[in-house]
Formats: C-alpha cells, sequence, structure tokens
C-alpha cells in the first residue's frame, strides 16, 4: 500500500500537466481512420430502420447437467442400468424446477448417451434462470446449420490399400448425419430398382428392414419418422455414396438431420443415436466414424451444444469430420462446426481427372474475373464485341435509381437480341429464366451482373431444359460500367472459354481459414469438384456433385480404412496421423491453367491433400501436445518486440523398433524467407523408442520489423479478395521429419503475427513542474487518437472478450452520414486483441433520464451493438460487420458502419444521434443516462442473461467540444505527425479521464489522472549491486529501479533510506547507490554485503514501500596472505646471470603490496 504524506500537493501536480492548447475534440477522421463511405451509399438497399430476420435468432437451448452421461459412468465402472437410473433422476428433478419456475419453456427432448441435458425451447433469459440451479452446469445454444467417385480414391491413394487387402472399411461402423439416403440405390448395395425407391419415398413412416445393402440402420430426426430415405432432396445419397467409393465395405448408419436447413436438435438426437445405434443404452456398439457435411461461416472453436456434443464423440474414440464449407477466400469465413477442437475440418480441391471451362476475359480494355455458369450447354466458347456486340435492355431500376434488367419476363416483341450479346441483372428469378428469355430473342451470350456491391462475379448455377447458349456472370461494378459505357456506343469486350486439366488445386468455392479463435481449420483437403456419386430415384444412375460436402465424405471413407489399418491408435491419434502424412503439393490454380500459379496457403488446406496409403504406412504420429492438434497453431498474435512462443511436440512411436528423424523447416512462401521475420528452434534429430512417446519444444521467434504492413480491418474483411492481403500476413509452412534423407511426415504451422506500437509514458520532474513523455516503444509507428473514458474494468475477470475500458463521445460529423450532423462513437476495450468482430457480442444499453429528469428511470431504452449485415439482406456479403442500434429487446432500428481493425483491442460502434432518440437542442442541455457495456457469446443477446463481462456507469450525453489528451512538441503544439518506432512526444492532457487508441495495435492506455497521482511509485525488488571494496569515495554503482503502478503517477522526487547494514555505500536523493566510506569498505574485515532500506517520495508526496536493496562487496587480492605462493628456483652454478633474472623478477611484488 501507499503512504501519502502531502496530499495538499496533489492538485499542483495534476495541474501541471494541464494545457489549455486543446480546445479541438476528436474528429470524425479519427475513429473513420478507414474512411470508409456511409454504410447506407455502399449498400443502397438500406434506408431508414430496418428489421432483423428473426430465423437467425437461436430459441432452443441445451441445459447441460452436472450429473455424468450414461458414457461416462459406464466407462468408470457403473453398469447402463444404473448409469440410466443415475441420469434420469437428475433430469428429473431439472424438469420439476422447469416447472417451478413458471417460465415460458418448453422441453423438447433429452440427451442422455454423449451429455445429460435437456433440451428446452424459450428465450435465453428465462433459460438462463436454470443456472443457479445446482444441478447444472450450462447452458449452451442449439445452433441450426445448412447443408453445405472412383477417380478421387485414385487420387488420394485409397485404391492401394483396396487392392492390396489391407484395408477397405470391413467392420467399421460410419453414422451420416444429412438428408438420408436412397438405400434402394445399385451404388449402396440396393436393388438399382427405381419403383423400389418410389415405394419407399411414398411410405416414410414404414421400418426398413434392416440391412438395406451398405446401410445397416438409420432414423429420419428431421421428420421424426423411422425411414431414412432421400425424398425431395440428393444430398445424403451423394454424401453416403463419397464414403463407400473410398471404403467400399463399410456398415452406415443414415440419420436424417437436414432438408433445406439442419435444425440443430436433430442433429443433437443424431450424434446421441450414433453412440448407441442399437438404442440399448449400452454405448459400447458406438459408431468408429461420424460425417457431417453441414455448417454456417465464421465458425468458433465452443460454445454450441452441437459442438459440445462432437468433442465428447472424439474423446470416446469415434473420428468426427466435417466439411469446412463453401463460403470462399473471405479470411476467417471456415464454418462451423468443422471449427470444433476435436473435429477434422475438410476443404475441398479440384478433381483429379475432369476437365473444367476456364474464362479469359476483357471488358473496356482490362482484364476481368467472371463466373461460369453451371448450366452452359457447352464448355468451350468465345465471343467478342465484333462477334456479338453487347446490348441491354433496361426494364426497371433499383434503389439507386441506377438502370437494371432483372429479365424475368419475357422481353417486349420489339427486342431483337439476335446474335448480340444480352447484359442482364441477377435478382427476382432463377438464373435460368434469364437465359432463356434472352435466348427468345436471338441473343448468342447472356452476361449476368450481379446485384451486390463489393461481391465479386455472379456464378450463375441452377438447371433448366431447352437453353442451348452459354452464360457467365460478372461483378455489379463492372455491370454499372458495362451499362454506362454502352450509353456512348459499341462496348470492346472478349470472352473465350476453354477446357483444361484440373488436377492438384484447391476449389474455388471452398471456405478459408484459420478459424476466428485461431486454430487452424480447415486441417486437411480432398477432392470436393465435379464428383460423380449415386443420385436418389435413378437407381443405377450417377450425377457430378461439387463441395466440401463431397471432400469431407471422402476423407471420411478415408478415415474409415485408417480405423481398420490402425485399430490400436485413438480417434485423435488417427486424425493427427492422416494429417502428418498428408501432401503439401496443392496449388491455387490448376498447373494446367496456369503453370507459374502460387501454392495454397496452409489456412487453406490444412496439413494437405489425403494421402490414405501413406498414412497407413506411418509408424508414429506427432502432435501439439496443447491442442493435439497435428499442427503448430499459434493463431493470431500482436508484439511491439522480437518474441517467441513455444510449442511442445509430442512423438509416438507405434512400431516396435526406434525410429530416428531429422528435423528441418519449410517456410511455405519466398516473401516469408527473404522478409526473415519467423526463425524456429528445435532439435536437429529426435530418437522415439519402440513403443514409446517422447516430447520436444519449438521455439518460434518473431521480429516484428520484419513483418509487413497489417492489412486487415472491417473496411475490407469481409471481401473475398482480401484473401490476398491474409496470405501476406500469414506464417506458414511445416516441421519436416526425414528418415534417410527423404521426408517421412511433417507438422504444418500456422501464425497470424500482427506488430503493433506500443506506449510507454514516464514521467519527469522539470523546473516548472511535472511533464509526461509518451514514447513510441512498439515496432511500428504510432498515430494515436484519446477519447475519454467513461468506464473501466478489472482486467481478466472473463476468459473472453473482458471489458477494461469504455468509451462514449459524440460530435460533428458529414450529413452523408448522419442527418442530424451528429454521431455518438461507443468504444469497447478488451484485455487481448479480437480477430473479428463476429467472435462475440458488444453492446451498449443504454436508459435515457425522461426530459426534464436529471436521473434514469431505470427502464433501458437504447442498444447499440455490433452485428451482421447478413442479419437483414440475404444478398450481403458474409462477414460484412455493422452497428446496430435499436430501442431495448427490439429486431427494429438503424445500421451505421463498425470502426475496427483485426488484431486490435477495440471496437467502435456508431450511432447517429437521432436513431438514439436525441438532438441537437437536448445535447446542448446534457441529457443524463445509465449504461451498461457487456460482451456476449453470440452477436445477437438484446437481453443479457449470463453475459462473458459487464460494467454500469452513469454518463450524461453531450457533444464533445475538446480533447481530453494530445501529444505536442516542446511548444505545445499538436503533433501533425505519427510517432516512428523510438520517437517521443510530450503528453497534455485536460484532467479528464482518458484513453489512448491506436489503428495500428497499441495496447489501448487507460489513463485516470486525478486517481492516477494518487499513487505512489514502487520500487522494483530483489535489486542486486556489486562494487569492490576500497572503491574511492563518491563512486556511482548504479541507480534504484522504480516503475509506476499507472499511467500519470508523478515522478519520483526523492529517495529515503530508512535502514543500512553499513554506512560504507548509500542511496542519495537521487536514486544513485553511491560508495560514502571507501575506509570501510574492507571485504577482509568481514564486510562481504549490505543491505539498504530505501522508500522513494514522488512529487505529489506519496511514498512507495520500503525496499531492500543488496550490494556486494567484491574482494580484491590486496593482503599479503592472498598473494601467490613465489616457488623457489635454485639457480644453475654455471650461470650467474640466471638468478639475478629472478630476484628481478621478484622484487616488484613486494611493491604492489598495500600498506594499511
Amino acid at each position: 500500500m501507499s503512504k501519502t504524506i502531502k496530499m495538499s500537493s496533489v492538485a499542483t501536480a495534476v495541474s501541471a500537466v494541464m494545457f489549455s492548447g486543446l480546445a479541438n475534440s476528436a474528429s470524425f477522421q479519427d475513429y473513420n481512420y478507414q474512411n470508409k463511405a456511409p454504410i447506407a451509399k455502399q449498400y443502397s438497399q438500406i434506408q431508414g430502420q430496418v428489421k432483423k430476420n428473426a430465423s437467425t435468432d437461436v430459441t432452443t437451448w441445451l441445459v447441460k447437467l452436472n450429473t455424468p452421461s450414461i458414457a461416462d459412468q459406464t466407462i468408470a465402472g457403473n453398469t447402463v442400468a444404473l448409469a440410466r437410473q443415475n441420469v434420469e433422476q437428475v433430469q428429473h428433478s431439472v424438469e420439476k424446477a422447469i416447472v417451478d419456475l413458471g417460465a415460458d419453456l418448453q422441453v423438447i427432448t433429452k440427451t442422455t448417451k454423449l451429455v445429460n441435458a435437456i433440451v428446452v425451447n424459450g428465450k435465453k433469459s428465462d433459460v438462463e434462470q436454470l443456472v443457479a440451479n445446482p444441478l447444472v452446469e450450462a447452458v449452451l445454444p442449439v445452433y441450426d446449420y445448412k447443408l453445405d467417385v472412383a477417380d478421387s480414391a485414385d487420387y488420394i491413394k485409397a485404391t492401394p490399400l483396396v487392392q492390396a487387402g489391407t484395408a477397405s472399411g470391413q467392420g467399421i461402423r460410419v453414422a451420416i448425419l444429412d438428408t438420408g439416403v436412397d438405400y434402394t440405390h445399385k451404388a449402396l448395395g440396393g436393388s438399382g430398382n427405381v419403383a423400389d425407391y418410389e415405394a419407399a419415398a411414398a411410405d416414410p413412416a414404414d421400418t426398413p428392414a434392416w440391412p438395406q445393402g451398405k446401410i445397416v440402420g438409420g432414423y429420419d430426426f428431421f421428420h421424426n419418422d423411422p425411414d431414412p430415405i432421400d425424398a425431395g432432396s440428393n444430398h445424403g445419397t451423394h454424401v453416403s455414396h463419397s464414403v463407400v467409393g473410398i471404403a467400399p465395405n463399410v456398415e452406415l448408419f443414415v440419420y436424417s438431420v437436414c432438408s433445406e436447413t439442419c435444425p440443430g436438435i436433430a442433429q443433437l438426437h443424431a450424434l446421441e443415436a450414433a453412440m448407441d445405434p442399437n438404442g440399448d443404452g449400452d454405448i459400447s456398439d458406438r459408431v468408429d466414424v461420424v460425417n457431417m457435411s453441414l455448417g454456417g461461416d465464421f465458425g468458433d472453436s465452443k460454445g454450441g451444444a452441437v459442438q459440445e456434443l462432437i468433442d465428447k464423440a472424439v474423446k470416446l474414440g469415434t473420428t468426427v469430420v466435417i466439411s469446412a464449407g463453401n463460403d470462399g477466400p473471405t479470411p476467417f469465413i471456415v464454418g462451423g462446426p468443422s471449427t470444433t477442437e476435436n473435429a477434422l475440418s475438410v476443404g475441398a480441391m479440384t478433381h483429379p481427372v475432369i476437365k473444367s471451362p476456364e474464362m479469359t476475359s476483357q471488358f473496356l480494355g482490362e482484364a476481368a474475373e467472371v463466373g461460369v455458369s453451371s448450366f452452359n450447354p457447352v464448355n468451350e466458347f468465345a465471343f467478342t464485341n465484333e462477334t456479338a456486340p453487347l446490348a441491354f435492355v433496361a426494364t426497371g431500376a433499383n434503389a439507386s435509381g441506377d438502370e437494371t434488367s432483372e429479365a424475368c419476363e419475357a422481353f417486349a416483341e420489339n427486342v431483337d437480341f439476335t446474335g448480340k450479346a444480352v447484359l442482364v441483372d441477377r435478382g427476382s428469378c432463377n438464373f435460368t429464366a434469364k437465359v432463356l428469355n434472352a435466348q427468345a430473342r436471338g441473343a448468342k451470350l447472356v452476361i449476368i451482373a450481379n446485384h451486390t456491391p463489393n461481391a465479386g462475379p455472379t456464378r450463375p448455377g441452377g438447371s433448366a431444359p431447352g437453353i442451348e447458349i452459354p452464360s457467365i456472370g460478372v461483378s455489379y461494378e463492372l455491370g454499372k460500367a458495362l451499362k454506362a459505357a454502352l450509353a456512348s456506343g459499341d462496348v470492346a469486350y472478349s470472352v473465350q472459354s476453354e477446357l483444361k486439366d484440373q488436377q492438384g488445386a484447391i476449389a474455388s468455392f471452398t471456405s478459408r481459414g484459420p478459424s476466428m479463435d485461431g486454430i487452424l481449420k480447415p486441417e486437411i483437403t480432398a477432392p470436393g469438384v465435379n464428383i460423380m456419386t449415386a443420385h436418389p430415384g435413378l437407381g443405377e444412375g450417377l450425377t457430378p456433385a461439387s463441395g466440401t460436402s463431397f471432400s469431407g465424405p471422402i476423407t471420411a471413407g478415408a478415415m474409415s480404412m485408417l480405423r481398420e489399418a490402425l485399430p490400436e491408435r485413438t480417434a485423435l491419434e488417427v486424425k493427427a496421423t492422416i494429417m502428418n502424412a498428408a501432401n503439401l503439393d496443392v496449388t491455387m490454380e490448376p498447373r494446367a491453367v496456369n503453370p507459374n500459379t502460387a501454392l495454397a496457403p496452409i489456412s487453406y488446406i490444412g496439413s494437405g491433400l489425403v494421402d490414405v496409403e501413406k498414412a497407413a504406412a506411418l509408424p508414429v504420429a506427432a502432435w501439439a501436445k496443447d491442442t493435439k492438434q497435428a499442427a503448430l497453431s499459434f493463431g493470431l498474435v500482436t508484439l511491439s518486440e522480437v518474441t517467441s512462443y513455444t510449442k511442445t511436440v509430442e512423438v509416438k512411436n507405434f512400431s516396435n523398433a526406434a525410429k530416428t528423424y531429422s528435423l528441418s523447416l519449410e517456410q511455405r512462401f519466398a516473401d516469408d524467407i527473404e522478409r526473415g521475420a519467423l526463425s524456429m528452434t528445435f532439435p536437429e534429430s529426435i530418437t522415439v523408442p519402440a513403443g514409446q512417446t517422447i516430447s520436444f519444444d519449438v521455439v518460434a521467434t518473431v521480429d516484428p520489423t520484419k513483418l509487413p504492413e497489417w492489412t486487415l480491418d472491417s473496411g475490407n474483411m469481409y471481401k473475398p479478395e482480401t484473401t490476398a492481403d491474409l496470405t501476406t500476413l500469414e506464417l506458414d509452412g511445416a516441421l519436416n521429419f526425414s528418415e534417410g534423407g527423404n521426408k517421412a511426415f511433417h507438422l504444418v504451422y500456422h501464425m497470424l503475427p500482427k506488430a503493433t506500437s506500443a506506449a510507454s509514458v514516464t514521467p519527469t520532474k522539470t523546473a516548472n513542474g511535472v511533464e509526461y513523455v509518451l514514447t513510441n516503444t512498439g515496432a511500428v509507428e504510432l498515430e494515436p487518437f484519446f477519447a475519454p473514458t467513461v468506464a473501466t474494468d478489472a482486467a481478466n475477470d472473463s476468459d473472453r472478450l473482458d471489458i477494461i475500458g469504455a468509451s462514449i463521445e459524440t460530435i460533428e460529423v458529414p450529413a452523408d452520414y448522419c442527418p442530424s450532423g451528429y454521431m455518438t462513437f461507443t468504444t469497447m476495450v478488451t484485455s487481448h486483441p479480437i480477430s473479428h468482430t463476429y467472435q462475440g457480442g458488444f453492446f451498449a444499453d443504454i436508459d435515457f433520464a425522461a426530459k426534464g429528469e436529471t436521473a434514469p428511470d431505470g427502464t433501458y431504452d437504447v442498444t447499440v451493438q455490433n452485428g451482421k449485415l447478413e442479419w437483414f439482406y440475404d444478398s450481403a456479403a458474409s462477414g460484412t460487420a455493422i452497428t446496430f442500434t435499436h430501442p431495448y429487446d427490439s429486431e427494429n432500428g438503424n445500421i451505421t458502419d463498425v470502426y475496427f481493425t483485426s488484431g486490435n483491442n477495440y471496437v467502435t460502434l456508431s450511432s447517429c444521434i437521432e436513431s438514439l432518440g436525441l438532438d441537437a437542442a437536448s445535447l446542448a442541455e446534457g441529457v443524463p443516462a445509465k449504461i451498461r457495456f457487456r460482451t456476449e457469446e453470440d452477436t445477437w443477446e438484446p437481453v443479457p442473461s449470463a453475459s462473458l463481462d459487464e460494467v454500469t456507469v452513469n454518463y450524461t450525453f453531450k457533444v464533445s467540444t475538446s480533447d481530453v489528451a494530445a501529444l505536442v512538441d516542446n511548444e505545445g503544439n499538436p503533433l501533425e505527425n505519427a510517432l516512428a518506432a523510438g520517437q517521443s512526444a510530450k503528453l497534455a492532457f485536460s484532467g479528464a479521464n482518458f484513453m489512448m487508441l491506436s489503428s495500428n495495435g497499441a495496447t489501448p492506455l487507460n489513463a485516470t489522472p486525478a486517481a492516477d497521482s494518487q499513487d505512489a511509485p514502487i520500487i522494483t525488488a530483489e535489486q542486486t549491486f556489486s562494487v569492490d571494496e576500497n572503491t574511492a569515495n563518491d563512486t556511482v554503482i548504479g541507480e534504484v529501479a522504480v516503475s509506476y503502478a499507472s499511467t500519470l503517477a508523478n515522478p519520483v522526487s526523492e529517495f529515503i533510506v530508512t535502514k543500512s547494514t553499513s554506512s560504507a555505500v548509500t542511496v542519495n536523493a537521487s536514486g544513485e547507490v553511491v560508495v560514502a566510506n571507501s575506509a570501510l569498505l574492507d571485504y577482509d574485515a568481514g564486510l562481504h554485503s549490505i543491505e539498504i532500506e530505501v522508500a522513494a517520495a514522488d512529487t505529489a508526496g506519496n511514498v512507495s514501500e520500503p525496499a531492500t536493496i543488496v550490494v556486494n562487496v567484491k574482494n580484491l587480492m590486496d593482503e599479503a596472505s592472498e598473494q601467490p605462493v613465489i616457488p623457489v628456483v635454485v639457480p644453475n652454478k654455471k650461470s650467474s646471470s640466471g638468478s639475478l633474472f629472478w630476484l628481478l623478477l621478484a622484487a616488484p611484488l613486494a611493491l604492489f603490496r598495500r600498506k594499511k
């Protein structure tokens, strides 16, 4: 604790740094440092108030109970009957508690095998009341998801294992969670008779007589009937055939959990059924592998009920394979639940054999990206403005007033497109209808422009009879430019489509990682384009299917073979094995298309292309000890100085002979090598004894001064083209293990490092009082701005999205942003960096005082929160972060921008004052309010229940008129430029609490001038110095180090010695450790060390706790007894000069002996 002795001097100390030059408030540019245009101009459909799509709300919850599940109890030794009895007793008690609550909660179902839980429908605020029940462990949301082979078997090297009899999936049981299956199809061991399929589809209530071909069981949890026949869809049948196409002898259990969507409740039922297929309560018959070709975008590792069951299934020994998603290259978009920690997340690659059309195009003199329609009748074609002039006939207009031609209705009779390329717009009807309508008027080519800005080209899909001409898609921006150019005459263009081999590249649609919490996902990849698989209702017919929905089950088939070939390995060990053995030679484009194509980043492909043959022969497996993942996932890291990160690797040898490997680093890209930001240390070689596991450390050291400039922010993170930025910023590659000079296996690594600035504030005592100097101690320039602090909170009181401060500031903005001309900026600061605003919810609930009142009325009026534009518009690009300001607990409100840079510790929300119910007049008077800042697990939590963190304060809304702080030069003028690394400037402040924010990653500073000035300095503990005995008086040995507990603490004015064991050395008022009495500094007299107790007083009179420093006295050889013994040499009688030499040599020793 500090001791304060002259409190009256506090005011003087603080006022010494209050500069009168702080006249201007923060500017709009400070917050809008990305120069974002008003969101209403970016998205023309945003007009006034909007309503959130209620379909995105979570209404189903898994209430996880404290009593272990049946699986846990039977593993611990209980009988199935006793385990079931224990589970039922607890569930009955909690069901009664639900009734007693009187809340509007409906029990939907229960889970018993993997997790002991009750699933309920209702509001979260109601269900969260159950957390207080001692029998309840947690409440988890139940998320709904969306649905996301012979050549492929050769490509992933599964065929040799089947042909050699090594593995075929024999005896392996696989559960498919999908839309169901056509078990009558010939490819799945059925009759191949279409009539059998039609009979099954007509009577879904009838229980099939299992087994049916390769399908040995199943259930329809979507429709709640016993027959999982794939009727009205084809997805599940394609998926099932994808598994058996790789592992032909597996036994399939198929559970229907999807139609257009995949309700979470159906997934929970299916996962429970997969753990106990015969339903007797004994989980010993659980399946070996689960495949889930479903998901959503921007997945997280935990937090959902389905993810809870997936992790538990893997721990019980079941391999769970999940498709990574088909959402493309946007950073962090990889989908959940594949991002669940223990699941194997699978990306997609191109087909190894089939050729596909490749487009080259030019419009308006520039190369342009186009999308090829999947329903084109021909794959090779070429057009130019000379062979097919471009035409456009407007039939309507969009919300911005731009002319459009949606071509959903037949064109007028007088429209003649004969021999022309016709430009139309996406929207209102199927792509095929647009092509058919243009074709009916003689068109040779149809070009479909996207209707969504910043979303890239349209990639038309669908099917319809009668299409005879090709079509392509272009972006919204190009479509608009073509319309404008057509107004002036003919438009030059050329398009050409050629068939080329596609082998070896990522699929254009495969979702990119990493996951938002930094875990490497996807983890592996497999073919997922044009996979020829069984189509329901066609008897023996096959049709092509594309997506990670099919690369996933191909990988599930591979995992089935490995479970058969390597029965001694656990689920996590088999997962590690297949990742260790994968092929990293995967490219961004097929080499046949682009011989100079780049390698695919690790965050696209994980460990690479599945290689079953190599995996089955691999005698060892390696993984990271902390995650159990066969990858070194360092995640998002921010660093202002050279920093090292350590991962412990475990390597297990399953063979009967010791294995020795040499280790080497393979960085993925040449520019990473050239920059030299990363170095890794690890053993040169390792030896793993037979049947044993060894571990070693890998230390990754990063120099932030050699990292590229950071470019991921809310202004571009939703754009597919930002994938290039992510590739530049990532550090990725592999740690290779070689045997006999040949690569044996690898561990991939991935890190997303951000170089940041850092601020250090040093108080200095001057002739005029106290000055504070802010120094950029980081690796990149610091361009701070200062905002008023309205709330602070303790650090690390929450595991996720931990609030440490908050700010609110209302300033003038251009009328384009707010008609009122005023915008309120709400900033929330966290203790750790944030990768994406979709990681959770940032909320400010505001309770305004009624007009004329001086205090809030206790009822929240408005909520300001982050959100997702796709909540409101299906056409919005996934990942488009927004601010949503709405009445408390309402789905109606106003959309504005959110200001955020990935890797920063803060998010700024924006609200026009009119959306808060304020106006300029009320702000002039000041509007009192209570504000509750909170963070939530989900982005939509209109009413809090179990917030991650929360802090509530009182605040008065008014227009900001002056800065709370600024950096100034020696004359007190505000700095115009950023501070380069190592540069300093004076920090001026008004006396109000403030926070320093920076767009380039500096950890925000929270400063409370009045409170800080009362914090005493801290003398660094265990300081040790040394001095030679007999050192001269006034010699400075060192200086006592101090630190400060707060940003704006006062500088030390004096050091005070309170106790000392010797007067030979002292500490002067300046903190110097000096020799005071040289005569006493005598080691030989027994003075070997000196202890000095010292305290430090600051300019405000605050005195530190005393601390003891130690001065060690070093001995000098200055006593006769300490001199070395001089050997006596008997001179040679024949040499008189010899004796003289030794006498001369010995003589000086007597002179050197010090007399005392």
